[in-house]
């Protein structure tokens, strides 16, 4: 997947206001996108990132107690932004297994659990020292020299 610059700047953006925990600047970010083709190649980014993660952290797909682990994490540590853990639970199964969120997860929702949960993760899962952005440059590198589907 080639990233585009001009959405790769839009998405650490909102992940950055999702790891600051500010739903102000989080939603300022999203209103920034200039067109829907903008936003929806925000939200794929931010969506094979948090796969990205996923695999990596567990070595392979995680199994569905593992993503459920994850869920109830998230909602303990991201209680700002008010998900609930069967909404995380629920996103993350349909993002693993390839699933249309529609029309389980409205549009809306999907936009704001992306950036959350990809926010999380990085946070979550850095190693040692290192920053979420390290960890969000690792993905996006593996993500690029992925071959297209």
């Amino acid at each position: 997947m080639k990233i585009d610059e001009r959405v790769e700047a839009l998405t650490r953006s909102a992940i950055d206001a999702a790891v600051k925990r500010n739903f102000g600047k989080l939603e300022a970010a999203l209103q920034a996108f200039p067109d829907d083709d903008a936003a929806r190649g925000s939200v794929e980014l931010a969506l094979a990132v948090t796969s990205f993660v996923l695999y990596e952290v567990y070595a392979g797909k995680p199994t569905p107690e593992q993503t459920r682990v994850v869920a109830v994490d998230l909602v303990e540590m991201e209680k700002w932004a008010e998900p609930t853990v069967d909404e995380v639970d629920g996103f993350l199964s349909r993002l693993l297994n390839g699933q249309a969120f529609a029309p389980t997860i409205p549009a809306q929702d999907v936009i704001v659990l992306a950036f959350i949960v990809t926010a999380h993760l990085l946070s979550s899962f850095r190693k040692g020292d290192e920053h979420w952005w390290d960890f969000l440059d690792l993905a996006e590198t593996a993500i690029e020299a992925a071959p297209e589907r």
